[in-house]
Formats: C-alpha cells, structure tokens, sequence
C-alpha cells in the first residue's frame, strides 16, 4: 500500500510539472509575440514610397510592378524586390526611450510609405542599440519607438545607386570558363580544362584547375573557384567618376580577364580610392568606376593560396594498383573494384595475394591522399635518384590504362622536391618527415 501511494505522489508530481512547464512555455511564446510588432500596417496596399537619405528615393507601383523614378540606368528588379521584402516584414520591440538620446530628435534616414487613399506612415531610423544587433526606429504616425533587426534596416537603400542594375561586366558566372589574373608579380591562368581523366576528376571538387604560373596543373580550392566564379556577378560600381585623369589605369599592374569560350572582358584596377574601394575600367571602354575592395578581394590571392595542397589526391575507388618504393623496400597493392545493386562501388585491396581488411586500409591511405606539399621549389634541377617513389596505376573511363609517377628527391637533410611522371620540372616540396609519417603504414605492412 504503501509503494502504490509513492507511485501515484511521482505520477501526480510529473503531471504537475507537465501542466506547469506547458503553462510557462506558451506564457513566454504569447509575451514573445506580443513583444514583437509590425511596423507598417496594409503593406500591401502601399503604391508609393520616399526614401530621404543623402539622397532622395521615389518608388512607384504601377500595373507593371515597382519601379525607381528618375532611374536613368536598368533597376535590379532582385534589390527592389529584397528591399520591398524587408519593409513588409519589419518587426520590432517597442522601447520607452528619448528621441535625442538615440538620435531620432533630428533623423538622417526617413522613409515614407503612401497607399492610394494618400494614407502615409513613416518610420525615421535613428542609432544602433549598444548591443550592435538593433536600430532604434521612431513609427511616427505611431509615435512609437521600436528596436528592429539591424538587417531589414540595412536593406534600406541610401541611394537610387544601390536599386540600379550596376554590374560592369557583362559575362556572367554561369558563362565564364577562364580567369586570367595579372598581378604584376605572377600571371594566373585557370579554366575549367581538367588534365586529369574522368575517373581521376572525381578527387578534384571544384572543377577548376590551375595552368600557370606553375609547370603543372593543379586543382583550385572550392572556396576559392567559388568565390571568384558567383563573385563575377557581385562586381559592381558604386559611383561613375569623370575619365579624364588616369586613375592609376594606364601604367596599373593588375588586371583579371574574363572569358567564356567566345568573348572576353578585362577588367583594369587602378588606384586605390576612397572608402576603402578601388579606381576600375573595363578595358576599351571610357566610363571609369569606383569599385568596393572587397568585391577584387577573391582575386587577390597569390597563386600559391588559390590551389588545392595535395600532392596527388585520387580516389581509392579508381585505384588499379599503388607501389611505394623506399631505399628498403617496394609495397604493392592491388584493387578490385565492383558495383553493388545500390551501384555503388565496393573496393577489396590484396596484398602479396592477401585480402586486407578494407575500412583498415582506407583509413592508412587517407593518409596518402591528404599529403600536402609545403612550398615553392625554387633551386635547380635535380640529378639525384629518388628516395621514395609512389605510383597510381588506373584504368579510365576509355579502358585505357593511365600511370601516375610521384618521385621524392633529396634537396637537404629534411626536404624532399617532388617530381611528377619523370618531368624535370619541380613546383614544390615536401617535408621528409611528413612523407615518413604518411606511409608508415604501407612500410609496417610491408615489413
């Protein structure tokens, strides 16, 4: 008797803590949205809005859509829509505060909506909250002050400029195939030829590839290839200048072409000017532009920081046989390959005529793959035999058989110079350390 009266006191105690943790929950919901406000009512009935800033902005509604009165170049129906987006759906926490203690006594931006009964409301946008995160915003027909999301405030725009269509460039990202960088220092060249057969491709995520300035071919870093690829589209002019001083454009050292397959653009960066942005023209062309640094910034890099650091990165599931020699030995392994009814492909690796325990052997190899080099080479050719040699053998998507040869040379007591399919050209080296410590395992099974 006793037990079942301790077990109906915990099963009485848990429902309580239910009801009560239930209550709490929806109370702080209901005050949550009771916090957060709409700022413009009937959004939908707007047709007309002022923006008044550093400089005065009309838009218009018409049966054909909005549209920016006085807008001599092309509007960018994709900012107008953002900026609409952003007023609509304006929320904020109403706040007890001074209008001159957050700088809404004499506002900088005001922003005027009109409906057809010529019914407005306006909302004046004074300073950041100290938290960084917020606007204060006065609704003046309100005669409410609000605190709102600083990113639907920052959509607001300060001139027609930041409406209008003001790319310079007319190839666009889903076009481009080759980006040429000269930077006074190196000519870059990449373009989307890989070098490397289908089945090799695999390993080589961003499909864009490196063709000078080094002797080979290398694979770009993802995040490189796509912020220089969606990047082409962001590149935009931010103010028109007079053309007639040479901005630092004709003797500049830096210059990007642009080019898919049939025409090509080049772009010519100048001085620096300005808030942080930089003199630009697109060669052949009159009109010179001021240009955001950070819009240039993706092709700034030296060409060393574009490019993937692998020494030879392949997928296992391509591999017909690997050898690595070292002055002790030669290890060999070879792979099978078959697709299972998901058509995925299931590896067995052997060794001297031993199947290995395949989730052991592709950890140990990943450690191959992730080789990376370390620096530039910049001594002479090498005479010297090679210490250590790895050798990819695949079969590609032709049936053909391709051979891959990566020799490591001695240059000093702990560097390695690394050699490509026997060419006597070298882009880079390695650690002997590094390398030791990443083919430990095929000398272990070796041994």
């Amino acid at each position: 008797m006793k037990k079942t009266s301790i077990l109906i006191y915990v099963i009485i105690s848990i429902v309580a803590l239910t009801v009560l943790l239930f209550v709490l929950v929806n109370q702080d919901k209901k005050e949550t949205e009771a916090e957060s406000d709409q700022l413009i009512d009937d959004f939908e009935q707007v047709t007309a809005i002022d923006v008044l800033a550093s400089e005065d902005i009309s838009l218009m509604k018409s049966d054909q859509g909005w549209q920016v009165e006085g807008a001599e170049e092309q509007e960018d129906t994709d900012k107008i829509d953002s900026f609409l987006l952003a007023m609509e759906e304006m929320t904020g926490e109403a706040v007890e505060v001074k209008k001159k203690n957050v700088n809404l006594d004499f506002p900088k931006v005001v922003v005027s909506f009109m409906d057809q009964q010529d019914d407005r409301q306006r909302i004046a946008i004074g300073q950041m909250h100290d938290q960084g995160d917020r606007y204060y915003v006065e609704h003046k027909e309100k005669e409410t002050i609000y605190l709102v999301d600083r990113s639907s405030v920052e959509m607001i725009p300060l001139q027609r400029l930041a409406l209008l269509d003001n790319k310079i460039l007319t190839i666009s990202s889903q076009d481009i195939t080759e980006i040429e960088i000269d930077n006074g220092t190196e000519v870059i060249k990449l373009n989307k030829e890989a070098p490397f057969s289908e089945k090799e491709s695999l390993a080589h995520l961003s499909g864009w590839y490196m063709h000078e300035p080094y002797q080979h071919v290398y694979s770009v870093a993802f995040s490189n290839a796509e912020e220089m690829v969606v990047g082409v589209d962001g590149i935009e002019q931010v103010e028109t200048v007079d053309g007639h001083d040479q901005y630092g454009l004709a003797d500049s050292d830096f210059s990007i072409i642009f080019s898919n397959g049939e025409e090509e653009e080049k772009l010519i960066i100048g001085d620096p000017a300005a808030n942080n942005q930089y003199y630009v023209q697109v060669d052949g062309k009159e009109e010179v532009y001021k240009v955001p640094t950070e819009l240039l910034d993706p092709y700034s890099y030296k060409a060393y920081d574009m490019i993937d650091h692998f020494v030879h990165i392949v997928s296992l599931e391509v591999i017909d046989e690997l050898t690595i020699e070292t002055p002790e030995e030669s290890i060999q392994y070879s792979m099978n390959h078959e697709e299972n009814a998901e058509e995925e492909v299931e590896t067995t690796v052997f060794h001297d005529g031993k199947e290995l325990d395949i989730d052991t052997f592709r950890d140990d190899y990943k450690q191959l793959a992730g080789l990376t080099f370390d620096q530039a080479y910049k001594g002479e050719t090498v005479k010297d035999e090679p210490e250590v040699m790895i050798n990819y053998l695949i079969t590609d998507e032709n049936n053909q058989s391709i051979e891959n040869t990566i020799a490591f040379h001695a240059i000093s007591d702990t560097d390695y110079a690394i050699i490509k399919n026997n060419s006597s050209e070298i882009d880079f080296t390695i650690a002997k350390d590094k390398l030791h410590q990443a083919i430990e395992w095929a000398v272990q099974t070796g041994s």
